[in-house]
């Protein structure tokens, strides 16, 4: 399954058998799992079930937006019939009760869910979970696909399914993209309703696709979006319409130096000034910018994130003995923090945004690294920077955060590969609600270039360590 989303329907148009389709993602989860440990649960009978019905509609000519395209689902995310354990030990096994707003628009629209994937523990935990294990890089399997939505990243990245649902609070989607060499999408805040999916942070959480190619995010986008009458943060929107033309006059795009491209590999470094050359080759304006107060964005958001964490978590208080002890910790600090010092941190969130804005008022798109390095180095999960290595967490979250406080999209695509090759990877940032400029501007890059279309070695695959696995699925 080597195409992307597009590829796979317009086989379908060509012929090809949806139930061999999916059977065939089933098999090849299996041997990705065996190999990365990507997943807690292979939903055989449900997804066969329906692909019989997707065989059916394209018989009959009655096929629908996404009929018989297989599909992957982070394990904070509800599937009916299915347990949503988050990861944890916590969690009982009891099935849902009904599928996610996310999952059930998909399905509609007649995609096939194969899988429940692995997340850090409650999508805020370390990259060593304690029920599940590490999720290991399709690219390398001694490198971490990254967090939270590792599962559905490396299954994506594997060739296992065309795309997956993830949810980002402080980059969970864009991380594992760029680290899997994947298109991933933060949509504005509230565009998509988060109905059905562990709750963890109300003013940075978002659930978003994560993909090979900016067209099969843009297809995705324009059928999650809008409200459900249930998620409070999502209200109505105008229709979505994807920007066309395959050039960008009228486009600027503004690149942001300073602290986001400080501790930045220089292969990193690379790929943002590729990307800006070949926008610009399309007829993008490329304009340079400063946001004064990126430098304190990441511990103002992860400050926001552990105190709205820890009033989620404290309800289990009396069994995190079996918490993941980095989540733990995490849930700790926010406990600590006076309520005065998350009030500022909300208010510092309005200065972020003004400081977006005026940027916002002289460019279409923001062009920032999405992460600072290649891949983090298991099992300690550092990473190297020009030779140099440093914890992850001094460096992972640097771009992706402003996305999350000020709640503007943020779209990661693959840019190329660094010397150890890994891939590396460009944020695009819009105004709120401008997704679709962001789609562009992604698609007309992947139209000019091949970082999306690489794929990692079949041998990597097998290249699996003694006690690397996880749990094994029943």
């Amino acid at each position: 399954m080597n195409g992307d989303t597009h590829d796979l329907l317009e086989a379908y148009r060509a012929g090809a058998d949806p139930r061999e389709t999916v059977a065939g993602s089933l098999a090849r989860l299996r041997d990705v799992h065996e190999a990365l440990n990507t997943t807690i649960a292979f939903l055989d009978d449900r997804a066969l079930a329906a692909a019989e019905e997707s065989a059916r509609r394209w018989a009959s000519g009655t096929p629908r937006v996404l009929e018989g395209v297989p599909f992957a689902v982070k394990d904070v995310i509800d599937v009916a019939g299915v347990p949503t354990t988050g990861g944890s030990w916590v969690c009982d096994d009891a099935p849902a009760a009904r599928s996610a707003e996310v999952v059930r628009r998909l399905e509609a629209a007649g995609a096939i869910a194969v899988s429940k994937d692995t997340t850090t523990e409650f999508a805020v935990g370390g990259p060593n979970p304690p029920r599940f294990g590490t999720t290991r890089n399709p690219w390398d399997p001694q490198r971490w696909a990254g967090g939270s939505s590792m599962g559905t990243a490396a299954a994506v990245a594997a060739r296992a399914v065309p795309f997956g649902l993830g949810t980002d609070v402080g980059g969970s989607v864009r991380l594992p993209s760029a680290w899997c060499g994947l298109t991933g999408l933060k949509p504005t805040s509230g565009a998509i309703p988060r109905t059905g999916v562990i709750p963890l942070s109300w003013t940075a959480e978002t659930v978003g696709p994560l993909c090979r190619s900016a067209r099969d995010v843009e297809l995705l986008f324009g059928l999650l979006r809008g409200p459900d009458g249930v998620d409070p943060r999502a209200t109505a929107l105008p229709p979505f319409i994807p920007a066309t033309g395959d050039d960008l006059r009228g486009v600027r795009v503004a690149v942001v130096g300073g602290y986001l491209t400080e501790m930045c590999d220089g292969a990193v470094r690379s790929g943002i000034d590729e990307m800006a050359g070949v926008l610009a080759d399309a007829g993008a304006e490329i304009v340079d910018a400063d946001i004064p107060s990126a430098s304190e964005v990441l511990a103002i958001g992860y400050r926001i994130v552990w105190v709205e964490a820890a009033s989620v978590h404290r309800v289990n208080a009396a069994r995190w003995s079996e918490y993941d002890p980095v989540l733990v910790s995490r849930i700790s600090q926010g406990i600590a923090t006076p309520a005065v010092d998350y009030l500022l941190a909300q208010q510092f969130r309005v200065r972020l945004q003004r400081e977006l804005d005026e940027v916002f008022a002289h460019a279409d798109l923001v062009l920032v690294p999405t992460c600072p390095s290649t891949a983090p180095r298991l099992p300690e999960a550092t990473v190297v920077v020009d030779g140099e290595e440093f914890p992850l967490y001094a460096a992972q979250s640097r771009s992706t955060m402003l996305g999350n406080l000020t709640g503007a999209p943020g779209l990661a695509v693959p840019t190329g590969f660094a010397p150890d090759g890994l891939p590396v990877s460009a944020q695009l940032m819009a105004p709120p609600h401008q997704e679709a400029t962001a789609l562009r501007a992604a698609r007309v890059f992947q139209e000019r270039t091949a970082h999306h279309l690489a794929v990692p070695s079949g041998a990597e695959l097998s290249d699996v360590s003694s006690g690397v696995r996880g749990t094994t699925p029943d």
